[in-house]
C-alpha cells in the first residue's frame, strides 16, 4: 500500500507539472485539407509580437458572402479533424476562418490557456483589421473553444466588431468539468491533486453574462463529455438576446445534423446580418 501511495503521489505531481495536458490534447499532423473536401481555401499565418506563428485556414464563401464564421475548435486534434463542422458553410455563402491554437497543427509553440486566449484574440484582430472582406462576424466555439471564446468576447473586445456568438457544448467552469470527467475514470484517485492546478478564474458561466451580442447556445441532451446541464446553466447566465438549441447525439458530433445546421443558419440570418 505504501508503494502504491507513492506511485499515486508521483503521478499526481507529474500531472501538476503537466496540467496543460488536461485541457489541451494537440495533434501536429493533418488528416485532410479543405482541398480534399472540394473546398477553396487559403493558408493564413498570424504572427504574435514575440514571433510565435499561428496557422489557420480561410474558406471563402462560394457566392456573395453573407458574413464570416470564426470557428474555434475543441481541445483535441487540430483544424483538419474539426473541418467538417464548418465545411458546409461556404456553400451557404459564409466565409469561414479556422485557427489552430499554438502547439496544434502547423501553429508553433506549446499550448496553455493564457496563450490560447491570446491566439483567439489575434485571429479576431486579423479578421477585423486585415485585408479580407469579412462582413458580419459570427464567433462560433465548440467545447473548449466555446469556453475560451466566451472569455475573449466578454473582455471588452467588442471594439473588434463581432455581431453574434455561438457556443456549442460549452462547460460552466474548468475545474467543474475536469472534476466530472476525472470522477468517471481512474483519475478520481488524484483528483484532489490535479484540480487546484486548473484555473478557478475565467469560468464561462461568469463570462457569458458579459457577452454583448446575440447569443446562440447549442447542446446535446446526450452529451457524454459535457453534460447538458452545463448548457442550460450557460443559457441561464447569459443576457438577452439569446437562444437555446437542444441537440441530440454525442459530444459535438453530427456535422451533417440538419437541425444543427438549420438552427445555426436561422440564427445568423435573423440576428447577425
Amino acid at each position: 500500500m505504501a508503494i502504491l501511495f507513492r506511485l499515486i503521489t508521483l503521478l499526481g505531481l507529474l500531472l501538476l507539472v503537466g496540467c496543460a495536458n488536461v485541457l489541451f490534447q494537440p495533434h501536429k499532423a493533418w488528416v485532410q485539407t479543405p482541398k480534399q473536401q472540394g473546398l477553396a481555401y487559403e493558408d493564413v499565418l498570424l504572427v504574435h509580437n514575440k514571433g510565435t506563428r499561428v496557422h489557420g485556414w480561410w474558406l471563402p464563401a462560394k457566392g456573395t458572402a453573407r458574413g464570416t464564421v470564426y470557428f474555434l475548435h475543441g481541445n483535441a486534434e487540430n483544424i483538419s479533424t474539426h473541418l467538417m463542422a464548418v465545411a458546409w458553410l461556404p456553400q451557404q455563402n459564409y466565409n469561414v476562418f479556422l485557427i489552430d491554437y499554438r502547439g496544434y497543427g502547423a501553429s508553433e509553440g506549446k499550448p496553455s490557456l493564457p496563450a490560447a486566449l491570446n491566439d483567439i484574440q489575434l485571429g479576431l484582430h486579423w479578421l477585423r483589421h486585415g485585408t479580407k472582406s469579412v462582413g458580419p462576424l459570427v464567433v462560433y466555439g465548440q467545447s473548449l473553444g466555446a469556453a475560451m471564446g466566451a472569455f475573449v468576447l466578454a473582455q471588452g473586445y467588442n471594439q473588434e466588431g463581432y455581431q453574434c456568438a455561438v457556443l456549442e457544448a460549452g462547460f460552466t467552469s474548468y475545474r467543474e468539468i475536469a472534476a466530472e470527467v476525472m470522477q468517471r475514470s481512474w483519475l478520481r484517485i488524484v483528483k484532489h491533486l490535479l484540480l487546484p492546478t486548473l484555473p478557478k478564474d475565467w469560468a464561462p458561466e461568469e463570462q457569458v453574462a458579459h457577452i454583448q451580442a446575440p447569443l446562440l447556445i447549442m447542446h446535446s441532451e446526450q452529451d457524454e463529455i459535457v453534460p447538458y446541464s452545463h448548457g442550460l446553466r450557460l443559457y441561464a447566465a447569459a443576457q438577452p438576446p439569446k437562444q437555446m438549441l437542444t441537440l441530440q447525439g454525442p459530444h459535438i458530433s453530427g456535422a451533417d445534423n440538419a437541425k444543427k445546421q438549420q438552427g445555426l443558419l436561422t440564427f445568423m440570418q435573423q440576428h447577425c446580418e
